[in-house]
């Protein structure tokens, strides 16, 4: 059989650099290179939350367009940071 499209090569980020995972389409963080028979990669949610791991073939990187908006400091967050600064 013929393949329509050259294999894809792996992109390799840098740790808690932000990619987008195509199989699930979501972006994540990504954090270490996954251990399987396949190459993986373990990525976690923007903002926190529990790793998922996915094919290495299947991340690509994030132009600075996409790049999200710097997050609000929550309430506790923005007391703390005037409590410190006071």
């Amino acid at each position: 059989m013929k393949r329509s499209e050259p294999p894809r090569h792996p992109y390799t980020p840098q740790v808690g650099e932000l990619v987008h995972d195509t199989k699930h389409d979501v972006d994540g963080v990504y954090q270490s290179p996954g251990f399987g028979k396949y190459p993986t990669v373990y990525l976690r949610p923007v903002g926190g939350g529990i790793e998922w791991e996915t094919p290495a073939s299947e991340i690509d990187r994030i132009h600075p367009a996409r790049e999200l908006d710097p997050v609000q400091p929550t309430g506790a967050q923005d007391r703390a940071r005037k409590q410190a600064t006071a």
